[in-house]
Protein backbone atom coordinates (compact mmCIF):
# COMPACT_ATOMS: atom_id res chain seq x y z
CA UNK A 1 0.00 0.00 0.00
CA UNK A 2 2.67 2.28 0.73
CA UNK A 3 4.37 1.69 -2.43
CA UNK A 4 1.22 2.23 -4.00
CA UNK A 5 0.72 5.77 -2.60
CA UNK A 6 4.43 7.20 -2.90
CA UNK A 7 3.97 5.95 -6.69
CA UNK A 8 0.73 7.97 -7.05
CA UNK A 9 2.63 11.08 -4.94
CA UNK A 10 5.72 10.79 -7.48
CA UNK A 11 3.65 11.18 -10.70
CA UNK A 12 1.47 13.93 -9.10
CA UNK A 13 4.60 15.62 -8.21
CA UNK A 14 5.98 14.85 -11.72
CA UNK A 15 2.69 16.33 -13.22
CA UNK A 16 3.72 19.30 -11.17
CA UNK A 17 6.94 19.87 -12.21
CA UNK A 18 6.93 19.46 -16.28
CA UNK A 19 3.34 21.74 -15.89
CA UNK A 20 6.13 24.62 -14.28
CA UNK A 21 8.60 23.91 -17.15
CA UNK A 22 6.44 24.02 -19.53
CA UNK A 23 5.04 27.07 -18.04
CA UNK A 24 8.52 28.59 -18.10
CA UNK A 25 8.76 27.61 -21.52
CA UNK A 26 5.96 29.61 -22.52
CA UNK A 27 6.76 32.52 -20.57
CA UNK A 28 10.59 32.37 -22.57
CA UNK A 29 8.64 31.87 -26.17
CA UNK A 30 6.37 35.01 -24.63
CA UNK A 31 9.41 37.11 -24.11
CA UNK A 32 10.82 36.51 -27.47
CA UNK A 33 7.62 38.14 -28.98
CA UNK A 34 7.74 41.01 -27.20
CA UNK A 35 11.12 41.45 -28.67
CA UNK A 36 9.94 40.69 -31.78
CA UNK A 37 6.74 42.63 -31.51
CA UNK A 38 8.10 45.97 -29.78
CA UNK A 39 7.18 46.54 -26.68
CA UNK A 40 3.70 46.84 -24.55
CA UNK A 41 3.38 50.57 -23.60
CA UNK A 42 0.18 52.02 -23.34
CA UNK A 43 -0.87 53.90 -26.55
CA UNK A 44 -3.81 55.51 -27.75
CA UNK A 45 -5.44 54.91 -31.29
CA UNK A 46 -3.79 57.13 -33.78
CA UNK A 47 -6.55 59.66 -33.40
CA UNK A 48 -5.53 60.25 -29.45
CA UNK A 49 -9.01 58.20 -29.07
CA UNK A 50 -9.24 55.16 -26.80
CA UNK A 51 -9.26 51.66 -27.86
CA UNK A 52 -12.90 50.50 -27.42
CA UNK A 53 -13.42 46.54 -26.73
CA UNK A 54 -16.51 45.21 -26.67
CA UNK A 55 -17.83 41.50 -24.82
CA UNK A 56 -19.62 38.08 -25.63
CA UNK A 57 -19.97 34.95 -23.82
CA UNK A 58 -21.83 31.81 -24.31
CA UNK A 59 -23.11 31.71 -21.24
CA UNK A 60 -23.13 33.28 -17.46
CA UNK A 61 -20.13 30.77 -15.78
CA UNK A 62 -17.27 31.45 -13.00
CA UNK A 63 -14.31 30.58 -15.52
CA UNK A 64 -15.53 33.59 -17.69
CA UNK A 65 -16.27 36.26 -15.17
CA UNK A 66 -13.03 35.51 -13.32
CA UNK A 67 -10.86 35.80 -16.19
CA UNK A 68 -12.19 39.05 -17.00
CA UNK A 69 -11.46 40.16 -14.06
CA UNK A 70 -7.96 38.66 -14.54
CA UNK A 71 -7.17 40.02 -17.64
CA UNK A 72 -8.54 43.52 -16.16
CA UNK A 73 -6.14 43.28 -13.50
CA UNK A 74 -3.41 41.98 -16.17
CA UNK A 75 -3.97 45.46 -18.32
CA UNK A 76 -3.55 47.45 -14.82
CA UNK A 77 -0.23 45.29 -14.50
CA UNK A 78 1.01 46.50 -17.99
CA UNK A 79 -0.35 50.24 -16.97
CA UNK A 80 -3.25 50.24 -19.94
CA UNK A 81 -5.53 50.63 -16.58
CA UNK A 82 -4.80 52.94 -14.49
CA UNK A 83 -7.45 53.15 -11.92
CA UNK A 84 -9.31 49.97 -10.23
CA UNK A 85 -9.90 51.30 -6.84
CA UNK A 86 -12.87 49.19 -5.61
CA UNK A 87 -13.04 47.23 -8.55
CA UNK A 88 -12.12 43.84 -6.21
CA UNK A 89 -15.48 43.89 -4.54
CA UNK A 90 -17.33 43.98 -7.70
CA UNK A 91 -15.03 41.09 -9.17
CA UNK A 92 -15.39 38.93 -6.28
CA UNK A 93 -19.32 39.14 -6.91
CA UNK A 94 -18.28 36.54 -10.00
CA UNK A 95 -20.83 38.19 -12.55
CA UNK A 96 -19.93 39.09 -15.79
CA UNK A 97 -22.07 41.54 -16.56
CA UNK A 98 -21.81 43.39 -13.24
CA UNK A 99 -17.70 43.21 -13.77
CA UNK A 100 -18.25 44.97 -17.09
CA UNK A 101 -20.42 47.64 -16.10
CA UNK A 102 -18.36 48.66 -13.64
CA UNK A 103 -15.09 48.89 -16.07
CA UNK A 104 -17.49 50.38 -18.42
CA UNK A 105 -18.73 53.67 -16.08
CA UNK A 106 -15.81 54.03 -14.19
CA UNK A 107 -12.99 56.16 -15.45
CA UNK A 108 -10.22 53.25 -15.23
CA UNK A 109 -7.86 53.86 -18.46
CA UNK A 110 -7.00 56.59 -20.64
CA UNK A 111 -6.32 54.19 -23.67
CA UNK A 112 -8.89 51.79 -22.77
CA UNK A 113 -12.90 52.10 -23.41
CA UNK A 114 -14.78 48.66 -22.30
CA UNK A 115 -18.02 50.06 -24.13
CA UNK A 116 -21.20 49.66 -22.09
CA UNK A 117 -23.81 48.69 -24.84
CA UNK A 118 -21.07 46.07 -26.21
CA UNK A 119 -22.03 43.42 -23.46
CA UNK A 120 -23.47 40.03 -24.72
CA UNK A 121 -24.22 36.96 -23.40
CA UNK A 122 -25.91 34.38 -25.77
CA UNK A 123 -27.79 32.94 -22.81
CA UNK A 124 -29.93 36.63 -22.55
CA UNK A 125 -33.36 36.64 -23.61
CA UNK A 126 -33.60 37.84 -26.99
CA UNK A 127 -30.10 38.47 -27.70
CA UNK A 128 -29.55 38.80 -31.44
CA UNK A 129 -26.62 36.81 -32.35
CA UNK A 130 -26.44 38.35 -36.15
CA UNK A 131 -26.25 41.87 -34.57
CA UNK A 132 -23.90 41.39 -32.93
CA UNK A 133 -22.37 40.14 -36.31
CA UNK A 134 -23.53 43.20 -38.26
CA UNK A 135 -22.26 45.35 -35.97
CA UNK A 136 -19.03 44.56 -36.24
CA UNK A 137 -19.15 44.24 -39.98
CA UNK A 138 -21.01 47.50 -40.47
CA UNK A 139 -20.83 49.80 -38.00
CA UNK A 140 -17.26 48.90 -36.67
CA UNK A 141 -17.36 51.25 -33.85
CA UNK A 142 -15.51 48.54 -31.78
CA UNK A 143 -11.77 47.57 -32.06
CA UNK A 144 -11.40 44.48 -30.33
CA UNK A 145 -13.73 41.47 -29.23
CA UNK A 146 -12.95 40.08 -25.65
CA UNK A 147 -14.88 36.26 -25.88
CA UNK A 148 -15.48 34.04 -23.36
CA UNK A 149 -15.98 30.39 -24.21
CA UNK A 150 -16.56 27.95 -27.33
CA UNK A 151 -20.11 28.90 -28.02
CA UNK A 152 -19.40 32.52 -28.26
CA UNK A 153 -15.94 31.67 -29.80
CA UNK A 154 -17.56 29.75 -33.03
CA UNK A 155 -20.17 32.70 -33.74
CA UNK A 156 -17.57 35.41 -33.61
CA UNK A 157 -14.41 34.02 -35.23
CA UNK A 158 -16.50 31.97 -38.13
CA UNK A 159 -18.33 35.16 -39.26
CA UNK A 160 -17.64 38.36 -42.18
CA UNK A 161 -16.07 40.66 -40.04
CA UNK A 162 -11.99 41.72 -39.25
CA UNK A 163 -12.51 42.93 -35.79
CA UNK A 164 -9.85 41.59 -34.07
CA UNK A 165 -11.17 38.75 -31.91
CA UNK A 166 -9.41 36.95 -28.67
CA UNK A 167 -11.29 34.06 -27.65
CA UNK A 168 -10.72 32.63 -23.61
CA UNK A 169 -12.15 29.64 -21.84
CA UNK A 170 -13.07 27.64 -24.44
CA UNK A 171 -11.86 23.85 -23.52
CA UNK A 172 -10.28 23.41 -26.73
CA UNK A 173 -10.16 26.16 -29.65
CA UNK A 174 -8.86 23.85 -31.83
CA UNK A 175 -11.22 20.89 -31.74
CA UNK A 176 -14.15 23.67 -31.79
CA UNK A 177 -13.33 24.87 -34.24
CA UNK A 178 -12.37 28.61 -33.32
CA UNK A 179 -8.63 28.50 -34.47
CA UNK A 180 -6.94 26.07 -37.17
CA UNK A 181 -4.24 24.77 -34.97
CA UNK A 182 -2.37 25.84 -31.80
CA UNK A 183 0.64 27.56 -33.61
CA UNK A 184 -2.09 29.04 -36.18
CA UNK A 185 -5.09 30.72 -35.84
CA UNK A 186 -5.82 30.47 -39.68
CA UNK A 187 -7.39 34.23 -39.73
CA UNK A 188 -5.63 37.31 -39.44
CA UNK A 189 -7.82 38.54 -36.70
CA UNK A 190 -8.53 35.79 -34.66
CA UNK A 191 -6.64 34.59 -31.53
CA UNK A 192 -7.51 32.08 -28.99
CA UNK A 193 -5.74 30.86 -25.57
CA UNK A 194 -5.01 27.13 -25.85
CA UNK A 195 -3.70 24.47 -23.13
CA UNK A 196 -4.07 21.56 -24.89
CA UNK A 197 -3.57 19.15 -22.27
CA UNK A 198 -4.60 20.07 -19.24
CA UNK A 199 -7.68 17.66 -19.12
CA UNK A 200 -5.11 15.16 -20.07
CA UNK A 201 -3.47 16.21 -16.90
CA UNK A 202 -6.24 16.75 -14.86
CA UNK A 203 -8.33 13.01 -15.90
CA UNK A 204 -4.80 11.22 -15.03
CA UNK A 205 -4.14 12.55 -11.93
CA UNK A 206 -7.32 11.45 -10.90
CA UNK A 207 -7.08 8.15 -12.12
CA UNK A 208 -3.78 7.96 -10.38
CA UNK A 209 -4.94 8.69 -7.33
CA UNK A 210 -8.26 7.22 -7.05
CA UNK A 211 -7.80 3.65 -9.62
CA UNK A 212 -11.36 3.50 -10.50
CA UNK A 213 -12.30 0.92 -12.24
CA UNK A 214 -15.59 2.33 -13.33
CA UNK A 215 -16.38 6.01 -13.33
CA UNK A 216 -19.49 8.01 -14.24
CA UNK A 217 -19.61 10.92 -16.15
CA UNK A 218 -22.99 13.02 -17.12
CA UNK A 219 -22.95 15.59 -19.92
CA UNK A 220 -24.74 16.69 -22.85
CA UNK A 221 -24.73 14.83 -25.89
CA UNK A 222 -23.38 17.31 -28.30
CA UNK A 223 -19.85 18.05 -29.98
CA UNK A 224 -19.38 20.89 -28.63
CA UNK A 225 -20.36 19.46 -24.78
CA UNK A 226 -18.29 16.48 -25.24
CA UNK A 227 -14.98 18.72 -26.25
CA UNK A 228 -15.38 21.05 -22.79
CA UNK A 229 -16.67 17.98 -20.99
CA UNK A 230 -13.20 16.27 -21.54
CA UNK A 231 -15.05 13.20 -22.95
CA UNK A 232 -12.33 12.10 -25.88
CA UNK A 233 -9.60 12.56 -22.74
CA UNK A 234 -11.47 10.40 -20.65
CA UNK A 235 -12.07 7.80 -23.36
CA UNK A 236 -8.26 8.02 -24.26
CA UNK A 237 -7.38 7.16 -20.76
CA UNK A 238 -9.90 4.32 -20.26
CA UNK A 239 -8.14 2.29 -22.95
CA UNK A 240 -4.17 2.98 -21.61
CA UNK A 241 -5.78 1.84 -18.14
CA UNK A 242 -8.32 -0.03 -19.01
CA UNK A 243 -11.39 0.96 -16.97
CA UNK A 244 -15.18 1.49 -17.77
CA UNK A 245 -17.04 4.57 -18.81
CA UNK A 246 -20.90 5.02 -17.39
CA UNK A 247 -22.29 7.80 -19.10
CA UNK A 248 -25.79 9.43 -19.07
CA UNK A 249 -26.74 12.38 -21.27
CA UNK A 250 -28.76 15.55 -20.31
CA UNK A 251 -29.81 18.57 -21.97
CA UNK A 252 -28.21 21.70 -20.72
CA UNK A 253 -30.63 24.65 -20.50
CA UNK A 254 -30.58 27.21 -22.90
CA UNK A 255 -33.28 29.42 -20.89
CA UNK A 256 -34.35 29.83 -17.20
CA UNK A 257 -37.51 28.31 -17.80
CA UNK A 258 -35.49 24.93 -18.66
CA UNK A 259 -33.46 24.47 -15.36
CA UNK A 260 -35.65 22.92 -13.05
CA UNK A 261 -36.05 19.84 -16.04
CA UNK A 262 -32.31 19.74 -16.40
CA UNK A 263 -31.74 19.58 -12.48
CA UNK A 264 -34.27 16.55 -12.27
CA UNK A 265 -32.74 14.57 -15.28
CA UNK A 266 -29.08 15.51 -13.50
CA UNK A 267 -30.37 14.16 -10.10
CA UNK A 268 -31.94 11.37 -11.25
CA UNK A 269 -28.25 10.51 -13.30
CA UNK A 270 -26.30 10.85 -10.29
CA UNK A 271 -28.96 8.60 -8.33
CA UNK A 272 -27.92 5.70 -11.01
CA UNK A 273 -24.41 6.22 -11.09
CA UNK A 274 -23.92 5.60 -7.59
CA UNK A 275 -24.99 2.62 -7.94
CA UNK A 276 -22.99 1.71 -10.61
CA UNK A 277 -19.76 2.82 -10.24
CA UNK A 278 -16.80 3.65 -7.92
CA UNK A 279 -15.89 7.07 -8.94
CA UNK A 280 -17.21 10.02 -10.58
CA UNK A 281 -15.87 13.02 -12.79
CA UNK A 282 -18.47 15.73 -12.90
CA UNK A 283 -18.11 17.50 -15.73
CA UNK A 284 -18.33 21.50 -16.46
CA UNK A 285 -21.96 22.01 -16.74
CA UNK A 286 -24.80 24.53 -15.98
CA UNK A 287 -24.42 23.60 -11.98
CA UNK A 288 -25.38 26.08 -9.75
CA UNK A 289 -22.44 25.54 -6.90
CA UNK A 290 -25.40 25.68 -3.89
CA UNK A 291 -27.16 22.84 -5.13
CA UNK A 292 -24.36 20.40 -5.26
CA UNK A 293 -24.53 18.97 -1.79
CA UNK A 294 -28.23 17.98 -2.53
CA UNK A 295 -27.22 16.55 -5.79
CA UNK A 296 -23.93 14.85 -4.59
CA UNK A 297 -26.03 12.96 -1.47
CA UNK A 298 -25.73 9.69 -3.54
CA UNK A 299 -22.32 9.73 -3.50
CA UNK A 300 -22.13 10.03 -0.51
CA UNK A 301 -24.36 7.41 0.99
CA UNK A 302 -22.61 5.00 -1.64
CA UNK A 303 -18.89 6.11 -0.54
CA UNK A 304 -18.36 7.54 -3.64
CA UNK A 305 -15.23 10.21 -4.79
CA UNK A 306 -16.34 12.95 -6.40
CA UNK A 307 -13.67 14.87 -8.98
CA UNK A 308 -14.54 18.08 -10.07
CA UNK A 309 -13.74 19.33 -13.75
CA UNK A 310 -14.41 22.82 -12.82
CA UNK A 311 -12.19 23.18 -10.02
CA UNK A 312 -12.03 24.86 -6.68
CA UNK A 313 -15.37 25.86 -6.26
CA UNK A 314 -16.96 22.47 -6.62
CA UNK A 315 -14.77 21.20 -4.16
CA UNK A 316 -15.50 23.88 -1.60
CA UNK A 317 -19.40 22.78 -1.99
CA UNK A 318 -19.55 19.33 -1.74
CA UNK A 319 -17.26 17.27 -4.07
CA UNK A 320 -13.88 15.68 -2.65
CA UNK A 321 -11.33 16.65 -4.90
CA UNK A 322 -9.76 18.35 -8.08
CA UNK A 323 -6.62 18.96 -9.63
CA UNK A 324 -6.94 22.61 -10.71
CA UNK A 325 -6.14 23.77 -14.57
CA UNK A 326 -8.45 26.45 -14.56
CA UNK A 327 -5.51 29.71 -13.53
CA UNK A 328 -7.61 32.46 -14.35
CA UNK A 329 -5.15 35.27 -12.91
CA UNK A 330 -2.51 34.42 -15.07
CA UNK A 331 -4.57 33.29 -18.11
CA UNK A 332 -5.83 36.82 -17.46
CA UNK A 333 -1.84 38.07 -17.31
CA UNK A 334 -1.02 36.38 -20.59
CA UNK A 335 -4.49 37.80 -22.28
CA UNK A 336 -3.47 41.52 -21.31
CA UNK A 337 -0.02 40.87 -22.94
CA UNK A 338 -1.40 39.43 -26.09
CA UNK A 339 -4.02 42.33 -26.48
CA UNK A 340 -1.84 45.20 -25.11
CA UNK A 341 0.83 44.03 -28.48
CA UNK A 342 -1.92 43.71 -30.95
CA UNK A 343 -3.08 47.48 -30.02
CA UNK A 344 0.15 48.50 -30.89
CA UNK A 345 0.18 46.78 -34.28
CA UNK A 346 0.38 42.93 -34.30
CA UNK A 347 -1.54 40.58 -35.63
CA UNK A 348 -4.04 38.27 -33.47
CA UNK A 349 -2.79 35.29 -35.86
CA UNK A 350 1.03 35.96 -35.03
CA UNK A 351 0.82 35.56 -31.36
CA UNK A 352 1.74 32.47 -29.10
CA UNK A 353 -1.61 31.24 -28.59
CA UNK A 354 -0.59 27.86 -25.99
CA UNK A 355 -0.05 29.15 -21.96
CA UNK A 356 0.32 26.39 -19.85
CA UNK A 357 0.09 26.68 -15.87
CA UNK A 358 0.77 24.37 -12.89
CA UNK A 359 -1.98 22.54 -11.88
CA UNK A 360 -3.33 22.88 -7.87
CA UNK A 361 -4.42 20.58 -6.05
CA UNK A 362 -8.10 20.90 -3.81
CA UNK A 363 -9.14 18.92 -1.08
CA UNK A 364 -12.71 18.80 0.95
CA UNK A 365 -11.92 17.11 4.27
CA UNK A 366 -15.43 17.05 5.22
CA UNK A 367 -16.34 14.80 1.77
CA UNK A 368 -13.66 12.61 2.54
CA UNK A 369 -14.57 11.62 6.22
CA UNK A 370 -18.34 11.21 4.92
CA UNK A 371 -17.07 8.71 2.59
CA UNK A 372 -14.60 7.40 3.88
CA UNK A 373 -11.88 8.51 1.86
CA UNK A 374 -8.50 7.56 3.69
CA UNK A 375 -5.79 10.48 3.25
CA UNK A 376 -2.66 9.81 2.35
CA UNK A 377 -0.10 11.79 4.48
CA UNK A 378 2.34 11.75 1.21
CA UNK A 379 -0.86 13.04 -0.53
CA UNK A 380 -1.70 16.03 1.92
CA UNK A 381 2.22 17.48 1.85
CA UNK A 382 1.03 18.21 -2.07
CA UNK A 383 -2.52 19.54 -1.40
CA UNK A 384 -2.55 23.28 -2.27
CA UNK A 385 -5.81 23.78 -0.29
CA UNK A 386 -8.23 22.12 1.99
CA UNK A 387 -11.60 22.67 3.08
CA UNK A 388 -12.73 21.50 6.05
CA UNK A 389 -16.54 22.31 5.73
CA UNK A 390 -19.20 21.77 2.79
CA UNK A 391 -20.19 25.26 1.41
CA UNK A 392 -19.41 28.42 2.35
CA UNK A 393 -19.10 28.57 5.91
Amino acid sequence: MKRTVKRTVVIIVGILICSLLITNLTINRGQAQADEFNDNTPITKPDGSKWRIGYCESEYFITYSRTLAAIAKGFEELGWITNLEGFDEVAASDDSKAIWNWLATHDVSPYLDFVEDAFYNLRDPGVDREGIIRRLREQKDLDTMLVMGAEAGILLSNSDHNTNTFVFAASNAVRSGIIDSVEDSGKDHVWAHMDETRFVRQTKAFYDIVKFKKVGMVYEDSDNARVYSAVNEMENLAKEKGFEIVRYHVREPRSPEEYPKYYQEVQAAYNKLAQEVDAIYVTIASLESEKLPELFQPFYEHKIPIFSQLGNIEVQNGALLTVSVMDEINVGRFGADVMSKCFRGAKPRDMEQSFQSAPRITLNAKVAKIIGFKIPFELVIVVDEVYQTIGAQ
